[in-house]
């Protein structure tokens, strides 16, 4: 009898295994929106030229083009049972929509020899490629690599594919001009710069769309999904906000690593506040920066070669190595425990600054780490609460410091999420610069702890030879293009870098 019912258990579970649905097709994770519906072309359009000579037509020369390439794009691009299927006989597809910068998903399946790539921002591309053919690939490496590149690395780190006629996935990150790829959850290309193909002379255009590459072979696509991280709309409202040059003009050459970690909590202002790091240092000329989420960055070998780090919204315990960074470090020749990488990274942060370099942290940097009492200490006190979110007064502290020429010495009101901070905050450590004005604020809020009235806004600090800025604003996206803070923000990270004095005696010394 137990034999029936065991022979009767397996079976039942046998039959439910058989008749399991597979996941549904294009169906975005959360997060994430559809670029291809399953159902028809919505969204998709034919290729014209590329961005250099479309940039170069009329309006009439560019509306009679388009329509040919739609022309053909419905010929040869058709939809078949959820999946878009390419001839192999016509021209590339591409996105009607732009984008900047972003993370998408794309399943794609080739048969034998076949040969596609996507196109990111206009320009070519994540290759697509049948490992088994040689061809422009001697080595017979897959696909995932940046294959027009010349000076940056162009070939997959592994070889990811599977077999052809089955499905493969792509994840794709595209931040500034760099480029994360991950084929069938293997890392193939990691933060590489992508070429301009059309223009070698320049960086690759910072909006543009995207591309499903025609190479003569049959294609198929499926689950294509983007998230924009920064929208085209969002790039030309920074751009209009951009100070036109520093406060100050720099010592020498400044690199600056934007760093973007979090764990748990993901602001989606983060990527917007980069990018505007970013743009503030190439509008102004004050510093070179390059975006990262990357923890090995920290490590001193790397660290050197930087001026200052500006964390933007670095969420959570983010000093903790996952497994991923464990495998980047062995990649490296160092073999280390979780436990031995994060003290590694800890000391290794802490030397930074306190060897004369800078630290900037915007809203979110202070709520971090709470299990690493030093950390708390450098960035100058922990979160404890936003009782407010709408608009506030704040209050000049220091009129005559140097940073707040941004606000011309005057109090002003904003709307964003503020913060209240506990240890190891103290004016006996920090020179406040901003605070909460408490007159021309609600201070009927729940869940305000703190009973001195003292809820700063902003400081700064020094830790050994280097000096620390801080500033509380930075939750809402608009306040990464609102003129007076890029000015104010640029400011701060020219003071950790040391070309902006101002004093950082302790408030409470006063």
């Amino acid at each position: 009898m137990l034999r029936l019912v065991c022979c009767l258990g397996l079976l039942l579970g046998m039959a439910s295994f058989a008749f399991a649905e597979e996941p549904a097709l294009n169906q975005p994770p959360n997060g994430f929106k559809q670029l291809f519906n399953g159902k028809d072309l919505t969204g998709w359009k034919g290729l014209v030229a590329n961005p250099k000579k479309r940039a170069e037509m009329s309006q009439e020369q560019l509306a009679e083009a388009q329509a040919k390439a739609d022309e053909s794009m419905r010929e040869h691009w058709q939809v078949e049972d959820g999946v878009l299927v390419f001839d192999g006989k016509g021209q590339s597809l591409c996105t009607s929509q732009d984008y900047a910068d972003f993370e998408m998903y794309v399943d794609f399946k080739i048969k034998e020899a076949g040969d596609s790539g996507i196109y990111l921002r206009g320009s070519p591309q994540v290759q697509i490629w049948d490992p088994s053919n040689k061809g422009p690939n001697p080595n017979g490496v897959g696909s995932g690599g940046l294959y027009n590149n010349q000076k940056n690395p162009s070939q997959p780190l592994v070889t990811a594919d599977n077999p052809i006629g089955e499905w493969n996935t792509f994840f794709i990150r595209m931040i500034g001009d760099r480029v994360t790829i991950k084929l069938n959850g293997k890392l193939v290309t990691d933060d590489v710069v992508l070429e301009n193909y059309w223009e070698r002379d320049k960086p690759i255009y910072r909006t543009g769309q995207i591309e499903l590459q025609n190479h003569g072979n049959t294609l198929y696509f499926r689950n294509i999904y983007i998230r924009e991280l920064v929208t085209p709309e969002q790039i030309a409202k920074i751009e209009e906000a951009l100070p036109q040059q520093p406060r100050v003009e720099p010592k020498k050459k400044h690199n600056v690593l934007v760093f973007t970690r979090y764990d748990g909590f993901r602001h989606s202002s983060i990527p917007v506040g980069a990018m505007a790091v970013k743009m503030l240092g190439e509008k102004t000329g004050a510093f070179d920066a390059r975006i990262t989420n990357d923890l090995t960055m920290l490590s001193p070998e790397t660290l050197k070669d930087y001026d200052a780090i500006v964390m933007v919204n670095t969420t959570g315990s983010w000093i903790k190595p996952r497994d991923e960074d464990i495998a980047k470090l062995a990649a490296d020749g160092k073999q280390m425990s979780k436990a031995d990488a994060e003290q590694m990274f800890r000391e290794s942060l802490l030397n930074f600054v306190s060897s004369g370099k800078g630290l900037v942290g915007f809203h979110a940097a202070s709520d971090a780490n709470y299990h690493w009492e030093d950390f708390g200490k450098l960035i100058g006190g922990y979160f404890h609460g936003h009782p407010w979110h709408e608009k506030v007064g704040i209050k000049i502290d220091d009129p005559e410091h140097p940073l707040m020429a941004a606000f011309g010495g005057e109090n002003f009101a904003i709307v964003d999420e503020i913060y209240q901070f506990r240890d190891p905050y103290s004016r006996d450590a920090l020179h406040v610069l901003l605070s909460l004005d408490v007159d021309t604020t609600n201070m009927d809020k729940k869940g305000i702890h703190r009973k001195d009235g003292d809820f700063a806004v902003s400081w700064v600090r020094k830790w050994g030879d280097g000096r620390v800025f801080y500033s509380s604003l930075g939750h809402r996206e608009e306040i990464y293009w609102n003129p007076q803070m890029l000015k104010f923000y640029l400011d701060g990270i020219q003071f950790a870098l040391g070309d902006l004095d101002g004093p950082t005696a302790p408030s409470a010394a006063k």
